[in-house]
């Protein structure tokens, strides 16, 4: 199977397709894009692929097998539902949609066609975190912290303050989320979780901008994650692994595993932006050879987004809440 692909959105887009275009053979024929003042500065640096503004141009193309969608989080739900239609696989930034009952469909559909989807989770091939999942024992560890620092809250001033249905949870804390289960290899039974507006109460940013969530897993484990848009601080994942024979961190101040009061440097190439095209290149490869197992499956993808409206209508309704997967 040669892989014919398009781009739709050439924001983060741009990486999508330098990770696609000449991976295995793969192609990159139609890249689509909204703006004008992009597609004129498109033109002349891809001269050799189809630029449009017309996302049917895409949809319509038969030799299209495979659609990456980097539009905004609002068009994600309608532009999977599409390549459905079309058997067209699908890689999608997070999240893959808004709302819960587009969830569902988009579950049902999921389990009816031979389609295949992925959802752009890069913390899992981060050579720093895939570090420590070989270091932990589920077993022996009785709390996590985690904390997705946004450190750029001027973005959240643009489109994702018109969204009706944007939430921080769904935008940043998700990879977080993922991440925990990832190393952990649980899922959460119960979530609390409380959220504010006071960083950007001022803007026009007008939902919750800190979101603090409070997860009961399986071994009894208590998790903590915050998703902070709010922050005066870099863009970063700060993440600390207690066991009752070792803690590992990530933080500012570097990277290192504490073991008998004795501190030990690990040595990483954190943010690890070179390796965050081998998700992209694992789905690709899945599609081509049906004995390539999948870093992240379909069923993985689901209950992510499940826990992450989970924890928006906790904190909605200020209440702990179960978890009720699909």
């Amino acid at each position: 199977m040669k892989i014919i692909a398009a781009v739709i959105g050439m924001g983060i887009g741009e990486k999508h397709l330098e990770a696609i275009d000449g991976f295995e053979g793969s192609h990159v024929k139609i890249i689509c894009e909204k703006n004008k003042r992009k597609i004129k500065i498109l033109k002349k640096k891809y001269p050799r692929k189809i630029i449009t503004s017309n996302e049917k141009d895409i949809f319509l193309d038969k030799q299209i097998n495979l659609v990456s969608l980097a539009s905004y989080d609002n068009y994600h739900y309608s532009q999977i539902i599409k390549c459905f239609k079309y058997n067209k696989n699908v890689i999608v930034e997070k999240p893959m949609c808004l709302r819960e009952n587009q969830l569902k469909k988009i579950y049902k559909l999921i389990k009816l066609k031979k389609i295949k989807i992925t959802s752009n989770l890069v913390l899992r091939v981060n050579s720093l975190f895939r570090n420590f999942k070989k270091k932990i024992n589920s077993n022996k560890i009785y709390y996590i912290e985690g904390d997705y620092i946004w450190g750029r809250k001027k973005k959240l001033y643009g489109w994702r303050s018109k969204i009706k249905d944007y939430s921080l949870t769904l935008g940043a804390g998700i990879h977080i989320i993922d991440l925990i289960n990832w190393l952990t290899g649980l899922k959460p039974k119960t979530v609390y979780a409380i959220g504010n507006k006071k960083g950007t109460k001022k803007t026009t940013f007008k939902k919750n901008s800190m979101i603090a969530m409070i997860f009961e897993y399986p071994k009894n484990i208590i998790v903590k994650i915050t998703a902070n848009g709010a922050a005066t601080f870099n863009h970063f994942h700060e993440i600390k692994i207690f066991s009752n024979n070792q803690t590992l961190v990530n933080s500012r101040l570097g990277s290192y595993m504490i073991k008998k009061d004795k501190l030990f440097k690990i040595h990483s190439s954190y943010p690890d932006r070179q390796n965050r095209k081998k998700l992209i290149h694992n789905f690709i490869q899945t599609l081509i050879k049906k004995s390539i197992k999948p870093l992240i499956s379909i069923k993985e993808q689901i209950d992510l987004m499940t826990i992450c409206f989970a924890v928006d209508k906790s904190a909605l309704l200020k209440k702990k809440i179960k978890i009720k997967y699909l």
